[in-house]
């Protein structure tokens, strides 16, 4: 075959096929939200984060201090996880909340069952998780208004990522299904299921 043929045809055949192909791509399974089982799998356990913070001291350098968000998921049933967050902020503000939170469109949402009055939203905390990260909002959007500020000190607040490499296995099980927090958040979903 003629070496000038070839350098013609074959640039017009590989555009010929190209346009054969479909425009849109097979949805593939890593497209689709996991299921609640699959993410359970994917974040349960404790996410620590060490980090060294300050407190003011009127007329002195401020007091350093050694600071530490924590992040707890643990399975409860098919649909929900223990989740609890404790995250420091300068000068002693912190944010500390705990509850059920159920699996929603790929996400894990704790909805406080505290009612709240009118203009307030109910507190909505979701937990997701990146390729990278874990992450927490309590916002709707990025620049919507934060729902939990009743679990936070003035400088603090539930927007906090942590890397998924941090997650470690929870070696004080016991312990923390016998604390307040675990036991409020069994009675909490047990209230809202005799709701619905």
């Amino acid at each position: 075959m003629n070496w000038t043929f070839k350098r013609k045809i074959f640039p017009l055949l590989a555009s010929a096929l190209l346009a054969a192909l479909p425009t849109a791509l097979p949805v593939h399974a890593a497209d689709k939200p996991p299921t609640a089982l699959e993410l359970m799998r994917d974040i349960d356990g404790v996410y620590k984060e060490r980090f060294q913070s300050g407190i003011v001291v009127p007329g002195k350098p401020d007091e350093a201090y050694q600071a530490e968000n924590v992040i707890e998921i643990v399975p409860y049933d098919d649909t929900h996880v223990y989740l609890r967050a404790h995250l420091d902020f300068y000068n002693g503000h912190t944010c500390d909340i705990a509850g059920m939170a159920g699996y929603e469109h790929g996400a894990f949402v704790y909805h406080d069952p505290t009612p709240v009055q009118k203009p307030e939203r109910p507190c909505a905390l979701r937990l997701h998780v990146t390729d990278k990260k874990l992450v927490l909002t309590d916002r709707e959007t990025p620049d919507a208004e934060a729902t939990c500020r009743a679990y936070c000190g003035a400088r603090g607040d539930l927007d906090y990522e942590i890397g998924r490499e941090q997650r470690r296995p929870i070696r004080y099980m016991d312990r923390l299904k016998k604390s307040r927090e675990y036991r409020k958040a069994l009675d909490d979903l047990g209230a809202i299921e005799k709701q619905r």
